[in-house]
């Protein structure tokens, strides 16, 4: 199913509303018992309001805006062969406004993410049309830069170099779970990067 798009202010904020009292209780509560009729409690609203922004608990949860890929950039990325072919395609990953403006939120969320395998299922559905196109735009990289290259081969590489981007991005919500990153925004990809930038000549 997909997720449902709140568009208006008032109904962003109520969906706001829901996910920070779902991440609350889960926090306070565990994930286990918590019930949607416990969040419609908690927040004031029914049922069917709850499930006109969220699909299900797990979405409530994790939030209702979800990364997207910044076009501008991909245009970038696609057209000038100075920019590199991993780390500018982990920079084409826009965090959404909301993250930005409640990294304790986001925080928490995070939290929830790493202790619950069934958070990290349904974040795994939820990201997989990003991860996608993120394929999709690496692969239209390398096709232009060695258009000769074997397809199948091409198609390889560039599931690889999305995959290696998908373990930095795993690594900088573990980084900040961690508490590593005080003094940085919640979720840091370019931190991440300039960690990896020294060794990453001598790994291959």
């Amino acid at each position: 199913m997909s997720q449902p798009v709140t568009r208006n202010a008032r109904g962003r904020a109520t969906a706001l509303r829901i996910e920070q009292a779902a991440v609350r209780l889960a926090t306070e509560r565990g994930l286990d018992g918590l019930t949607v009729d416990d969040i419609c409690l908690e927040v004031g609203v029914s049922q069917r309001t709850f499930f006109h922004h969220f699909p299900t608990k797990e979405d409530a949860l994790l939030g209702l805006e979800l990364p997207r890929i910044d076009q501008q950039r991909a245009r970038e990325y696609l057209t000038d062969t100075t920019v590199p072919v991993l780390a500018g395609a982990l920079r084409l990953i826009e965090l959404p406004p909301a993250h930005l403006d409640t990294p304790d939120l986001l925080a928490q969320q995070l939290r929830l993410l790493a202790s619950s395998p069934a958070l990290q299922a349904r974040q795994g559905q939820r990201f997989a049309p990003l991860m996608a196109e993120i394929n999709e735009l690496v692969a239209l990289r390398l096709r232009s830069a060695a258009p000769d290259e074997d397809p199948a081969r091409v198609a390889l590489q560039a599931a690889a170099v999305t995959a290696v981007g998908a373990a930095l991005v795993n690594h900088t919500a573990a980084a900040a779970l961690a508490g590593a990153a005080d003094d940085a925004p919640p979720f840091d990809l370019e931190r991440t990067l300039d960690l990896v930038r020294p060794v990453w000549g001598h790994l291959l």
